[in-house]
């Protein structure tokens, strides 16, 4: 039987239900009134067990909620309500709705290397089927709690240790899980329950504290857990769908679905300008000393990259090898590199005397621009780079997160050198975000934010009440120290102080957008929220212009300009608001 992505048939007596919408089985409206037809209407079958077809079993975050009968609840609350066991067959991954699917039946067998979240946090979202209810009877109030709050994926071996799947086998999960189907025919149906109700409630405590000054979609996550305990499950699924519905409408998830577009827009400009894999690049080279460069070793050797590092400066270079061991060492003690991949990685990175140490490696990263003779004693198809940027060179910057980078690509620069050193970048866990001539986005960004902190606090605003706004909002006081002159002088409305940075921030924004150094301004978020801490659940500073609105944005400039010209408002913004335009409307 076959009814568009979903297909079915009969194996001695188990119904096997195949889900086949590639790329990630999706689960659509057709989807899902197939599956609910299925299993309201067995006919003769005793067990079913659901499978997914291709690479995953069904692994996507769908944003806010399809509302198209059957919803997702719906079909879970039959599943879970089946007469018959249902079994689900995972492999690949499962997350978001595939999640709450396989959380439904009445057991889980996954093929190795599995991996299973509920990731909907991202979005700013709680689950949207009953998870919150049906996890922390599996896994307990404390576990179910860390996955829900956190998005990220559980390996299936951690998976079965907390109850969470029942069988992991090397392959052939299909059958594996027809076998346990026929197992649980005409047996009871057995809820482990919430466990010790003294220990979930600790937990839910715990939670609460740790999380306090949470965005709203956190704290709704943990009241739903917390219901879990005493709510029958139609009851908890329909607190939870209530939660689900605040959430959407929320200013938070507005702001985190432009967090992710701004990420899924700079991975395609990325891809439209390298042509594939350029070939796997294994050593780096690193030439100079300066600001990024031991950080930028002791990246590569921790992730696998051999490392030769020269510089003139001898002792500079014995500074920067030794920062990085003690780096590892600090790591080892902490427990987060083995003693054996500490000895690996230190044994990766070496040094040499003269470019010609330099030959094996396939990129090399400059601290300043290589001349003609540097560049033909090494290898004729390295890909050479400038750390912080040069006219006519490939530029790289870290940003101070360490979990992106900015890559300027000059005219001229081939899809493959453009391939080598996005793959190199993805492989150190700081995946690039592409700029123009010069990749100091982050660094003029950073560098505006606290100009204006320091003129507030310069003005007379205590610097306590500058640290309880940025907190308030989400987001830290810099590192870099501010005057603080440790009298009220200007006392100042939090939302006022907010603004202002804000205002600093958007404009500096504006201007990077009018020299060509940002692309679009969701580039600039994503610049801010992945590499210099602003937080995800406010989208970033020209999101905030744009919900503020521009006229709004450029009213206070004009009135701010007087005390610092951070303040000075760009150009662009009276253009973009002559010609009625937002700044989304930049965006590709």
């Amino acid at each position: 039987m076959a009814a568009g992505d979903v297909s079915s048939e009969m194996r001695d007596g188990v119904l096997v239900v195949t889900l086949d919408h590639a790329p990630s089985n999706a689960l659509t409206q057709a989807m899902r009134a197939a599956l609910l037809a299925l299993v309201q209407a067995p006919g003769a079958a005793e067990a079913i067990v659901v499978r997914g077809q291709g690479a995953v079993f069904c692994s996507v975050v769908a944003g806010e909620r399809d509302r198209a009968a059957p919803d997702l609840a719906t079909l879970c609350l039959a599943v879970q309500g089946c007469a018959i066991p249902v079994v689900v067959a995972l492999h690949g991954s499962a997350m978001g709705p595939g999640a709450e699917l396989a959380l439904a039946a009445r057991a889980r067998v996954a093929r190795a290397g599995t991996r299973i979240a509920f990731p909907d946090i991202a979005l700013g979202l709680p689950p949207e089927a009953g998870s919150t209810q049906r996890l922390p009877h599996l896994v307990g109030a404390a576990e179910a709690l860390r996955m829900f709050l956190t998005g990220r994926a559980v390996p299936a071996e951690d998976a079965l240790n907390s109850g969470l799947i029942d069988q992991i086998v090397p392959e052939g999960e299909t059958e594996a899980a027809i076998t346990l189907a026929r197992r649980l025919v005409g047996r009871p149906k057995a809820d482990r329950g919430p466990g010790d109700p003294l220990a979930y409630q600790a937990a839910v405590a715990a939670a609460r504290r740790d999380q306090q000054g949470a965005m709203p979609a956190i704290r709704r996550i943990i009241d739903c857990v917390e219901a879990a305990l005493v709510l029958p499950l139609e009851n908890g699924v329909a607190l939870e769908a209530v939660a689900r519905e605040d959430m959407e409408a929320s200013d938070d998830a507005r702001a985190l679905r432009w967090a992710v577009d701004a990420e899924r827009s700079s991975l395609v400009r990325l891809a439209s300008v390298s042509g594939g894999s350029g070939g796997h690049v294994q050593h780096l080279g690193l030439h100079g000393t300066g600001p990024g460069m031991a950080s930028l070793a002791l990246l590569a050797v921790t992730r696998g990259f051999a490392v030769t590092w020269v510089a003139e400066d001898a002792a500079a270079l014995a500074r920067g090898i030794g920062w990085a061991t003690e780096r590892m060492q600090a790591e080892e003690r902490a427990g987060r590199l083995s003693a054996a991949g500490h000895a690996a990685a230190r044994a990766r990175l070496t040094t040499g005397e003269g470019l010609w140490a330099l030959a094996p490696a396939g990129v090399v990263v400059h601290v300043l621009a290589p001349g003609a003779a540097e560049r033909s004693g090494l290898a004729a198809d390295a890909v050479h780079v400038v750390l912080g940027g040069a006219t006519g060179d490939i530029g790289l910057a870290l940003a101070r997160s360490g979990r992106m980078s900015e890559l300027a690509l000059p005219a001229g620069v081939g899809a493959k050198a453009a391939s080598v050193l996005t793959d190199v970048l993805r492989l150190l866990g700081v995946p690039p975000v592409l700029v123009g001539e010069r990749p100091v986005m982050g660094r003029r960004l950073a560098a505006a934010g606290a100009t204006a902190l320091a003129r507030l606090t310069g003005l007379g605003v205590p610097k306590r009440l500058v640290a309880a706004a940025l907190d308030g909002f989400g987001a830290r006081l810099p590192d870099a120290a501010l005057p603080d002159l440790g009298a009220d002088l200007r006392p100042m409305p939090e939302a006022e102080i907010l603004n202002r940075w804000l205002g600093a921030l958007a404009n500096a924004g504006l201007h990077l957008l009018e020299e060509g150094i940002a692309f679009q301004p969701s580039d600039i978020d994503h610049c801010l929220m992945a590499g210099q801490g602003f937080p995800r659940w406010r989208g970033g500073a020209m999101y905030q212009a744009d919900r503020r609105g521009l006229m709004v944005l450029r009213r206070d400039l004009r009135l701010w300009a007087e005390d610092d010209p951070v303040w000075v408002p760009s150009p662009l913004l009276d253009r973009l608001i002559a010609d009625g335009k937002r700044l989304s409307a930049l965006n590709g």
